[in-house]
């Protein structure tokens, strides 16, 4: 069994994903990356895995453990951004940002789960968005992945928790990535939603060129796996996204837990 950290990070290709399993890995943790493409790394070990096919994931997650014995955490960063109008986007589409935003990550936590229950620790990182908790205009499926991957991790904490796994997502604002060339948009010039539609995409451009470095979000990472207890929720965004988001909920998410706890005698 590994003597080091070992962690599982999706979507390693490029963007967040990859610069984070760089940096864990130069800081002692022995990382593996899967993508949909096996990427080459000297700094991490990259598997082909795709988190829409149940079996590969099950196959990837196997050979962690035939190599290492143990995943310590998981990272599920996987995810495609879209936009469109409700409208105009095809359920086909739709059905593919379901698939890899939210069913991937339930996916992946499913088959490490087992694991980390009979070690009786674990952490599950599952990198959420501010449009998980505000349904942005125009990216409606994307808001709605984000919106499952917040129920999903709420829920989850509280199944874990006496097994000494924890989990929180992440809400990520604007970071500077090169998300447009992994973006799924329908905005076409005979539909009526098409003046404000494009007017949104290129806000969202400007946003994406001025947002924050993707090693600020890596670097958030590395504190949380090195913390002992997480919380439900962690932000990484700039103050006017921060501010909004403590606005729209200012309901502490540790007192809405206190409450489920209390009710459902946990």
């Amino acid at each position: 069994m590994s003597d080091s950290h070992v962690v599982l990070i999706t979507g390693t290709s490029s963007g967040i994903g990859k610069i984070t399993a760089e940096r864990l890995a130069t800081r002692g943790f022995k990382v593996y990356g899967g993508s949909r493409s096996n990427q080459d790394s000297r700094d991490f070990q990259s598997l082909e895995m795709d988190v829409t096919c149940t079996r590969s994931v099950k196959e990837t997650v196997a050979q962690i453990m035939n190599n290492e014995g143990k995943i310590d955490s998981l990272i599920n960063n996987a995810g495609i951004s879209m936009v469109s109008s409700v409208e105009d986007i095809s359920i086909e589409t739709v059905s593919q940002i379901m698939e890899t935003n939210f069913l991937g990550t339930v996916r992946v936590s499913k088959a490490v789960l087992p694991h980390m229950r009979v070690r009786n620790s674990g952490k599950i990182i599952n990198i959420s968005s501010i449009g998980g908790f505000a349904g942005l205009p125009y990216r409606s499926i994307y808001s709605a992945s984000k919106y499952a991957v917040e129920g999903f991790t709420e829920a989850l904490r509280l199944e874990v928790e006496k097994f000494g796994i924890e989990a929180c997502t992440l809400q990520l604002g604007s970071v500077h990535t090169d998300i447009k060339s992994n973006r799924e948009e329908n905005l076409t010039t005979e539909s009526p939603y098409f003046q404000e539609g494009s007017k949104v995409a290129r806000q969202f451009n400007r946003e994406v060129d001025r947002g924050l470095a993707p090693e600020k979000v890596s670097k958030k990472i590395e504190q949380l796996l090195h913390r002992t207890r997480l919380k439900p929720r962690y932000r990484v965004a700039n103050a006017y996204q921060k501010t909004f988001g403590f606005l729209i909920r200012p309901i502490p998410s540790t007192v809405i837990e206190w409450l489920l706890r209390r009710h459902y005698k946990l």
